[in-house]
């Protein structure tokens, strides 16, 4: 590495300070040396302030107003380079930004790689550049794959369970070694979670290890066979870690912790450049990523054969995020998407032969950030009385719902007030209703909170309008969304986000659609945890919650995949009721029997349609017979009436 530096320093000091070229160099040569810098002195024991100067100096240029005006920024480099050439400057300058996390995680490796890109950069000159960046962009390199996976699989990777368990609350300058932006909230968000009760604590982790293996237990599978699970984790949750891997351990399983994450530096970044990869993307590309992910695989497989899952524990409460659409970002042509689409469902076929779809499982949790408004602490508190509601409470609600759906033809979902939504949705026959049903009962597993009954829709059928006034989908703000549903897939879109309808078009079709023309409606699903409803109103964070928690307090539909995807054929009776699930399949999954890349689309978005907007809900049977669920946004079906206190609390909150 000592050599490459000196490399860097000897070509630096030939290059010019007029030529928008060389600056350009000069700029990404410098953080160069800084990375390799970082790489080198975390080697020893860096003081406290130290570690706190390296990570404000590593996210500076990347946060909102330095990002504006550096080529890191797609519209400044083609104001410098024009479009074309601007494009590749912005790409190359944004991964050297991003590198400080390698340099972190000891990762020399990359390092070295893109040393080699900026020094052949020098020689090409502003004229080769563009063709030099497509060459080496198009490389697939194993070793760095192999590292790659290895972090995210592979429990001997414990560089962040080390510093996890290193913790001392005295002193939190630990957080900075992680090589995530780390600011004042996650200062508070370690604080805040050190002085909890040990009785909070345990009770946290109790929920989290018992939902992961409640989530094996009601899909039938069998967790015994597996050695490890990953938990993604956010910077300053810490004390959990001890308790997390001494539970996991109680069931065979060793945890590790796979990827921690701080305070987001710049979500407009991060859209700008969601596209850079086509950039350089062709068939060749990808039939030489998926042969090396191959091989990877193959040289890790009883590594992948044991893993069990993942564990997700996320935070909200950041502002809502509306993106400035630039036009000078990299674009996905069609050759791109489809592309795109095929390095993707190559990688699913491999990793459903290394782990299987029916054999892992995972878990999603959420809490919120002191980011929040409002009290934080009262937030937190109302939250894990979220996450710990009773299955037994809630099982046999649910189950009413599920009793009343099943053998029914079609959902009919009726918007409230201004709402337009009025959608029927087709239902999947049921040829023996005593050993087979059509919905899960969705409780505290997987997905936590509990709270939705859901099912794979038929395609052939499904029509009508969904309307959502104001939904938060994949981090992106959907200001009256409108879906038009033909016989299933979505044929007709728009949204209000831009004054020109098209932009709105597009706006859709980029970030729910992607890499597809259209998609298919791949779950329905009722939401019957009213609570969630309540603390929303009460706290005013309705537009702060997440999806995993949204979801719980309305009608929600999925376009994309079902929630089956990769493991359609093994479903088993349920250890409750003794019905197996049949609606596990559409007219377009069910191809997977011929052609897999015919049946998945890897998408798979939560679309809300909350209580506030809601009408009624309600089931036609064959005949012409109609049992309502909801109607007039209240829940009007016996054994379900509980759920309706919750509305009237949240109703009060109202007045």
């Amino acid at each position: 590495m000592m050599y490459k530096e000196s490399e860097i320093r000897k070509a630096l000091a030939g290059l010019g300070t007029q030529s928008p070229f060389d600056i350009f160099l000069r700029e990404t040569g410098e953080r160069l040396l800084f990375t390799s810098a970082i790489l080198n002195e975390l080697k020893g024991n860096a003081s406290p302030d130290r570690l706190q100067e390296l990570n404000v100096e590593a996210y500076a240029p990347l946060l909102e107003n330095a990002y504006e005006r550096g080529l890191a920024n797609p519209t400044k480099a083609a104001t410098v380079f024009g479009e074309e050439l601007g494009r590749f400057v912005s790409v190359f300058y944004y991964k050297n930004l991003l590198l400080v996390r390698a340099a972190f995680r000891g990762n020399a490796l990359v390092i070295e790689q893109m040393i080699d890109h900026w020094l052949e950069a020098g020689f090409a000159g502003q004229s080769g550049f563009a063709v030099l960046m497509s060459e080496r962009w198009s490389e697939v390199r194993l070793d760095l794959v192999e590292i790659m996976y290895r972090w995210t699989f592979d429990p001997g990777c414990s560089f962040y369970t080390d510093l996890a368990l290193a913790v001392t609350p005295d002193d939190l300058s630990y957080l900075y070694r992680y090589g995530v932006r780390i600011t004042e909230n996650n200062f508070k968000t370690a604080s805040f979670i050190n002085s909890l009760p040990e009785d909070d604590i345990k009770l946290i982790v109790d929920t989290m290890v018992d939902a992961y293996i409640e989530g094996f237990k009601e899909s039938g599978m069998d967790y015994t066979i597996k050695n490890s699970v990953a938990l993604i984790m956010q910077a300053g949750y810490e004390r959990i870690v001890p308790g997390l891997l001494a539970g996991f351990e109680r069931y065979g399983l060793k945890m590790f912790v796979t990827h921690v994450q701080g305070t987001k530096f710049n979500r407009q970044a991060a859209y700008d450049h969601r596209f850079d990869y086509a950039l350089s993307i062709s068939e060749e590309i990808v039939d030489k990523e998926i042969a090396v992910n191959r091989e990877v695989f193959n040289g890790m497989a009883d590594v992948l054969h044991k893993y069990s899952g993942q564990v997700y524990l996320r935070v909200f409460g950041e502002p809502p995020f509306s993106p400035v659409l630039k036009p000078e970002a990299c674009k996905a042509d069609e050759e791109a998407s489809a592309q795109f689409n095929k390095l993707m469902q190559g990688m699913q076929v491999i990793a459903d032969e290394y782990m299987p779809g029916d054999e892992i499982s995972f878990e999603i949790i959420a809490f919120p950030s002191p980011e929040i408004e409002g009290e934080f602490g009262e937030i937190f508190k109302d939250i894990v009385r979220l996450n710990t509601l009773s299955n037994k409470t809630y099982r046999p609600i649910q189950q009413a719902i599920i009793d009343a759906m099943d053998g029914a033809e079609y959902a009919h979902v009726l918007g409230s007030g201004s709402n337009e939504t009025d959608l029927k949705v087709a239902l999947c026959p049921i040829e023996d209703p005593v050993k087979q049903t059509i919905f899960e009962n969705c409780l505290a597993s997987v997905n936590v909170p509990l709270g939705e009954v859901f099912t794979s829709p038929m395609l052939k059928g499904t029509n009508g309008l969904l309307h959502v006034e104001e939904s938060f989908l994949n981090g992106l703000r959907y200001d009256n969304i409108r879906l038009e549903f033909k016989d299933g897939y979505v044929s007709d879109w728009s949204s209000t986000n831009f004054d020109d309808p098209q932009r709105g078009k597009d706006y859709i079709k980029e970030n729910l659609f992607f890499p597809h023309k259209t998609l298919p409606l791949g779950e329905f699903a009722i939401g019957t945890n009213t609570v969630v409803y309540a603390m929303a109103l009460k706290h005013n964070i309705l537009d702060l919650l997440p999806v995993l928690i949204l979801e719980k307090m309305g009608p929600h539909f999925a376009v994309g995949d079902t929630c089956y995807s990769w493991s359609e054929d093994s479903q088993k009776p349920s250890p409750l009721t003794g019905k197996t699930m049949i609606a596990v399949d559409n007219e377009k999954t069910i191809q997977r029997k011929e052609d897999p890349s015919l049946a998945y689309t890897n998408r798979h978005t939560d679309v809300i349609l909350p209580y506030s907007s809601l009408n009624s809900i309600s089931v036609v049977r064959p005949g012409g017979m109609e049992v309502f669920i909801i109607k007039g946004g209240r829940f009007v079906l016996e054994g379900t009436e509980m759920l309706n206190d919750a509305i009237d609390e949240a109703h009060s909150y109202l007045q």
